[in-house]
């Protein structure tokens, strides 16, 4: 399914999550982003001529452990209720035709993750931590000693070549961009404004330098309370393994993948070039 079949899958596409993202934002999260070519932007199950289902792919290629991988997030699995028996139709096709690219779920219903798992999918994550402002003086005080950019001036002239592409790519009005400072490091940040029981948190999509960013974790909750009012950071737990959270609160949060090669382990799958950026 290519672009040219925005206009007869937007009616399906209306319907999903409440039917709250503009037919705009859809067709460029979907079928419009420009950083990868290639004709496929899904997979529609059909009664005939009509299409009654539809499973979005979002395709990039990023660099992990040195090397360029093919990634394709999917995003947007709907189905029509007197068709619902028929939605593995939809997976079998993406499963077989890109045996070379690291699949990723960001958002599967809880119910579809037995199927997924035989189709060799395996668990990305199962929980996210959420971060309350509560430092320790230490951490306080290197807070106090750090700063924060998000103009797109200083991201375009402080960011290095690869996470600069992020930037340029990626500016949706959902997602925000800071990048930290201290001393003479930086750490490249991309989150999106999220709520827990009618808190505004900022959900970390990206993190480029990890052990700076536990380090700093109160400016990058100080730079997001600015930028985005969130009283909370949220963060994937794979983020934080080897890092002390003693005061982090867990919370389910189920993400899926098939990598294309064994060696590709979770730490390595971000929220970039995902459904996450927009929905």
């Amino acid at each position: 399914m290519g672009a040219e079949s925005f206009d007869e899958v937007y009616p399906l596409l209306a319907t999903f999550d409440g039917g709250g993202l503009p037919r705009d934002d859809w067709r460029l999260m979907l079928f419009d982003y420009p950083w990868a070519s290639g004709p496929c932007r899904g997979f529609g199950l059909y009664d005939g001529a009509k299409p009654v289902g539809f499973l979005g792919t979002i395709f990039s290629t990023r660099r992990i452990q040195g090397r360029e991988e093919r990634v394709c997030n999917f995003s947007s699995w709907i189905v029509k209720d007197e068709y619902r028996g028929s939605s593995v139709m939809m997976m079998r096709p993406l499963v077989a035709q890109l045996p070379e690219y690291t699949l990723v779920g960001h958002t599967p219903i809880p119910t579809t993750i037995a199927v997924f798992s035989r189709l060799g999918f395996q668990t990305l994550e199962s929980e996210e931590l959420l971060l309350p402002a509560l430092p320790s003086p230490r951490q306080a005080l290197r807070a106090l000693r750090g700063s924060f950019a998000c103009s797109a001036r200083s991201l375009e002239e402080e960011l290095g070549e690869e996470e600069r592409t992020f930037y340029r790519n990626l500016s949706y009005a959902r997602a925000r961009h800071l990048l930290l400072r201290r001393g003479d490091r930086r750490c490249y940040l991309v989150a999106r404004l999220g709520r827990r029981k009618g808190m505004r948190v900022a959900e970390l999509l990206y993190i480029g330098d990890r052990a700076f960013f536990w380090e700093n974790h109160l400016l990058a909750q100080a730079a997001f309370a600015v930028t985005m009012g969130a009283v909370a950071l949220a963060v994937d737990r794979r983020f934080a393994d080897g890092f002390s959270t003693p005061y982090a609160v867990r919370r389910p949060k189920p993400r899926i993948y098939r990598p294309s090669r064994p060696d590709i382990p979770p730490v390595a799958i971000d929220g970039l070039y995902s459904e996450l950026m927009m929905l």
